[in-house]
């Protein structure tokens, strides 16, 4: 289990390359490096991250100043950024506070260092973890033992492999034996198998040809021999169209038939109401 510790190394409020309070971890002298990360920040930026060696620089640039700290990797970026933002948030409120201007005219080297100092301290005690060096180091520890456990297991079984003792012999051919039936009845299984499958396809491709020919009245032809199937569907085809044909016509002339019945029908109806009106053929003898 590795060490806990802050993982907070340096954190810096300056403006431009002018470093107005600061904050550095135990042993650690940073200070030299902020300055000249400060100088290499890039304009127009709002963040910027730097990461190397398993340590993050990480820039806020709000207004007239500029927020930095050095953090572990194992923080990650958006705590590191979090931290920043309330650093930002307790340094307006400390120069309001003390009736400084934001813009930070007045403003000299470290002359909010020592009130700033408390809140720095107070931000980062939350921020603890192990490093990220250590944890990779674990990890390479980790992998280094599985790969042993791995080799002294694969030792193990070649020992019991070459160094059999003489009463070993009779049980190893055994387990040799065993190997070999039970290799030979999955080969056996497996042509049982596929010879199921060409069975199955046999029938269906059976069924199909049955299903094709059913409610068809086959001729045999003179010499008693049996139509192919290529002959049953030449033959087939044209009677086929022929029926369609007749259905066809047949129902055309049923609806014409329908349609004629039922027009003579409206037209003996409306005759018999013109003689119930007229009372015979009066209307006619009246002109």
């Amino acid at each position: 289990m590795g060490s806990v510790s802050n993982l907070v190394y340096y954190a810096s409020v300056s403006k431009g390359t002018t470093i107005l309070a600061e904050h550095s971890g135990p042993g650690d002298d940073l200070a030299m490096v902020a300055i000249e990360c400060l100088g290499k920040v890039p304009s127009l930026h709002s963040r910027f991250t730097y990461t190397t060696n398993g340590r993050m620089f990480n820039c806020l640039m709000d207004g007239a100043f500029t927020y930095c700290a050095i953090v572990d990797q194992a923080l990650g970026k958006q705590k590191a950024f979090g931290f920043l933002e309330k650093v930002r948030d307790e340094f307006k409120l400390l120069l309001m506070s003390q009736g400084w201007a934001l813009d930070g005219v007045a403003l000299e080297a470290y002359c909010l260092n020592d009130d700033f100092m408390v809140v720095y301290q107070h931000l980062v005690k939350p921020l603890v973890g192990i490093p990220q060096k250590e944890l990779d180091h674990m990890w390479e520890q980790t992998l280094a033992r599985q790969s042993a456990e791995s080799g002294a297991d694969a030792g193990d079984d070649s020992e019991d492999h070459t160094c059999l003792l003489p009463e070993h012999h009779v049980h190893s051919e055994k387990k040799g034996n065993h190997l070999l039936e039970s290799l030979t009845w999955k080969a056996n299984s497996k042509r049982v198998q596929q010879q199921q499958v060409i069975e199955v396809k046999e029938i269906m491709m059976t069924n199909s040809g049955k299903a094709l020919d059913k409610g068809q009245k086959l001729q045999m032809t003179g010499g008693g021999t049996t139509p192919t199937y290529e002959d049953i569907h030449m033959s087939r085809s044209p009677s086929r169209r022929m029926e369609g044909r007749q259905m066809a016509s047949y129902m055309w002339w049923h609806t014409v038939k329908v349609i004629l019945i039922f027009d003579l029908i409206v037209c003996l109806l409306l005759f018999a109401v013109w003689l119930g009106l007229c009372k015979g053929f009066q209307c006619i003898g009246r002109h």
